[in-house]
């Protein structure tokens, strides 16, 4: 599961996630932050002990991850 949303609400939440998890001195993320192509739109992956108002996908479509010619 991931959840969709800008940049900043996707940080905040990795930020929440991370903290909660007391994973400071671990490492500095939960989860990497995937940029969709259109420059916009960013993912990340749910925690599923903690929820978020962002849009909510079950996995990322092709659109997210285009062919490299």
């Amino acid at each position: 599961m991931y959840y969709i949303g800008t940049q900043e609400q996707c940080e905040a939440y990795n930020q929440m996630v991370t903290e909660g998890k007391n994973y400071p001195g671990l490492t500095n993320r939960w989860a990497n932050l995937i940029p969709h192509p259109n420059g916009t739109d960013f993912a990340i992956l749910k925690n599923g002990a903690y929820e978020a108002e962002l849009t909510e996908l079950e996995t990322l479509g092709a659109d997210w991850f285009p062919e490299i010619e």
